[in-house]
């Protein structure tokens, strides 16, 4: 995967687990990094882009969860 697009997934990240008064900058970084995204994508729409993006973005959250706790085996 290319930096720009670990960037954007990071950035994702970043916007969905920030502080409340950090959000807007997340936000606007996203949208930033989405516009660049598409303009070296030909052939993209934003909806098809970010529908692309969907599965790495969900692996990605699976492997920064927090790993549940298991009680110890009695």
């Amino acid at each position: 995967m290319s930096p720009e697009l670990e960037q954007l997934l990071n950035a994702f990240w970043e916007r969905d687990t920030c502080e409340p008064k950090d959000q807007s900058y997340w936000k606007a970084m996203v949208e930033r990094l989405i516009q660049v995204a598409l303009s070296k994508q030909q052939g993209l729409n934003r909806q098809q882009f970010l529908d692309a993006m969907a599965p790495r973005y969900k692996e990605l959250r699976r492997a920064r969860r927090k790993p549940q706790t298991m009680p110890p085996k009695a």
